[in-house]
């Protein structure tokens, strides 16, 4: 390294005395800004002068990973820096919407402000006038809300097969593909693809088969499906179809691990739960009489401090005696279980959509953000037969739940719904070197006020998943 600062002194040296110019650099000394910071207004936004600022001598540019607000207004900002040895001048060249650049001189009792919309640049020359380095300063602002919920337009698309015909809709996630079963006025149909918004491929189902296709369940070895007598069949590849078990099923509920849960009618025409493969000594047991035997959501299995094994859970469905349910029910492997508070804000609803994904706290003092894992409500239909377009959030994996902000409401470009089902799909993103994935939530189907199917499949993100991670 010292051999490199002299052969670089020496080459500024020979260059300053041959033509008198200033020899632009990399160094990491004499020209380094080792803090940038912007100084407090409360007009602006509280905390400005708590934003982390990234000083990359590498790429020569000054920045905040973490965007400001949406509309904060950067056009009259003052900063503060300081520098990793001492500097001849700092000069900051600020170009307004016509193009034309003003010079201001940093001076630690600076007064002046600067307007960052168009574009500001930082040259800092040493304390001996041989070397200068050009930073560009950027102060970035959120172009979309980003954490609002959105589902565009322009990434909707139609559920695989006939498109106004469909009466009825079951997904699963297996052996690598997306699986849509669809009962349509021409029978029933298998679709499958690599990623929901990939081409379907799609396969007629034989005469005589009638599955019931919001049943459709899925291990890790097989598709699994209801028929309309409540006969459990299994599939490998969602066409070919065998009978698998002689008991008579209710519902099925979903997996857990590689087992279906499900309900069964005693000998005495009482539903007990139940499940395929039984373990050793299982015996199937009465259900709690506020357990949901139809319309609820599916199961998804989750893992926490807070419980010892695998955690299944369900929200809302419709009790025996046809009311629906707020509650949130989990499963341990062994025993079913109530799990949400009382306190919880979730509404009775028959048929809503549950989902797994994030959301984000943002600590007020320097804008830093944290994601965390959150569980979602959305559609459903509530006790007077309307259908909810709020959305309900859960941060500890449904013990408790509360109504969303306003930015995660259902977007009014989508039909109210209830009986969607929804899958999380892990989209490769890149930008530059970096590489990262951005969860997509893809929605599918569900039905209007009317019981209509509809036809679609919804793509929805919060758009802070989309922007590049911060190092």
């Amino acid at each position: 390294m010292l051999a490199v600062l002299l052969a670089g002194s020496v080459s500024c040296k020979k260059d300053k005395e041959s033509n008198d110019s200033y020899v632009y650099t990399t160094s990491t000394s004499s020209t380094l800004v080792s803090s940038f910071a912007l100084q407090a207004n409360s007009d602006v936004m509280d905390g400005l002068d708590s934003v982390f600022f990234t000083i990359d001598p590498e790429r020569n540019v000054i920045y905040n990973a973490d965007s400001l607000p949406v509309g904060t207004n950067i056009s009259s900002l003052k900063v503060t820096m300081g520098f990793r040895s001492t500097v001849s001048k700092a000069l900051f060249r600020v170009q307004d919407a016509n193009r034309v650049i003003t010079e201001y001189e940093y001076k630690s009792t600076s007064s002046d402000t600067l307007d960052f919309r168009y574009g500001v640049t930082l040259t800092i020359t040493s304390a001996d006038g041989l070397a200068v380095k050009v930073y560009d300063v950027k102060v970035n602002v959120h172009q979309v809300e980003p954490d609002s919920l959105v589902w565009p337009l322009s990434a909707r698309r139609n559920l695989p097969g006939a498109a106004d015909d469909n009466y009825a809709l079951g997904t699963a996630a297996f052996n690598g593909q997306y699986w849509c079963l669809l009962h349509n006025k021409t029978g029933y149909a298998m679709s499958h693809a690599a990623t929901p918004m990939e081409p379907w491929t799609t396969t007629t189902l034989g005469s005589g088969f009638t599955p019931q296709p919001a049943t459709l369940a899925a291990t890790s070895t097989a598709l699994w499906v209801l028929d309309d007598a409540g006969q459990l069949l299994t599939s490998s590849d969602g066409v070919a179809w065998a009978a698998v078990s002689g008991v008579k099923w209710a519902n099925l509920i979903g997996n857990y691990e590689n087992r279906l849960l499900g309900l069964v009618a005693g000998a005495d025409g009482t539903l007990q739960y139940d499940e395929y493969p039984r373990r050793d000594g299982y015996t199937p047991m009465p259900i709690d009489a506020s357990f949901p035997v139809k319309g609820f959501s599916q199961l998804l299995t989750t893992t926490g401090a807070w419980a010892v094994a695998p955690q299944a859970v369900l929200v809302g469905g419709l009790k025996a005696d046809g009311k629906p349910s707020n509650l949130a029910w989990a499963y341990d492997g062994e025993h079913w279980a109530v799990i949400s508070s009382s306190s919880s804000a979730l509404p009775a609803l028959e048929a809503p959509t549950l989902i797994s994904y994030f959301t984000h706290t943002i600590n007020t003092a320097n804008l830093k953000v944290s994601r965390r894992e959150s569980w979602l409500v959305m559609g459903g239909r509530l006790k007077d037969g309307t259908i909810s377009t709020d959305t309900y959030v859960s941060n500890n994996h449904g013990i408790t739940w509360a109504r969303g902000a306003s930015s995660l409401k259902q977007s009014p470009v989508m039909p109210p719904f209830y009986g969607a089902r929804a899958i999380v799909y892990n989209q490769p993103m890149a930008q530059g070197a970096v590489h990262w994935e951005c969860p997509y939530i893809y929605i599918f189907g569900g039905y209007d006020s009317q019981g209509k199917l509809l036809n679609n499949i919804w793509q929805g993100v919060l758009p802070r998943m989309t922007f590049k991670p911060l190092k």
